[in-house]
């Protein structure tokens, strides 16, 4: 018995010495940063996360969206160009952030996979979330006039609070 657990436990046990990087992980880089350079880049780009952040949160969403002389279609117009702001702050913002968690400090551990890789996969299945979500709340309204409005709505607020969500994550240690 006690050399089957023998057997398991060397079996187990990882042999970093002979463990080659796979070709998911990074390579070392050609010339390592100062911890100053390093430090400086990555606060930069979480500050411009930070103002990108701040100019989306600080807006008024559909500002003349709710006029009463506007048909349904002006009404429609109104929000979708609306959201289309909120998308491209999202995405300046995921820039961002994906920037800031690929760039490694000198002494990092080439071992292990770079942040931004599984931040990536991360904002694939947010994405994922936010279609099933927004999709199902249009399923409520069974095929209704107001459904493509309520899914531009749904997607803008779920990413607002996305956007909140990630600032609290990565922006505030």
């Amino acid at each position: 018995m006690s050399r089957l657990l023998l057997i398991l436990l060397l079996a187990s046990a990882p042999l970093l010495a002979q463990t080659p990087t796979s070709p998911g992980q990074h390579k070392a880089p050609p010339s390592t940063a100062s911890d100053d350079k390093w430090l400086a880049q990555v606060s930069a780009l979480q500050n411009r996360a930070r103002q990108i952040l701040k100019n989306e949160l600080s807006r008024n969403l559909r500002p003349a969206c709710d006029g009463p002389n506007l048909s349904n279609a002006e009404i429609g117009k109104c929000i979708n160009a609306d959201a289309d702001r909120t998308e491209r702050n999202y995405r300046a913002f995921i820039q961002a952030l994906k920037n800031s968690l690929a760039i490694q400090p000198p002494d990092v551990d080439l071992r292990f996979p770079i942040p931004s890789k599984n931040f990536a996969a991360g904002e694939i299945a947010w994405r994922s979330y936010v279609d099933k979500t927004c999709e199902a709340l249009g399923d409520i309204s069974y095929g209704g006039s107001g459904v493509p409005t309520d899914m531009t709505i749904c997607q803008q607020d779920l990413t607002r609070q996305h956007m909140r969500d990630l600032s609290k994550i990565f922006l505030e240690f």
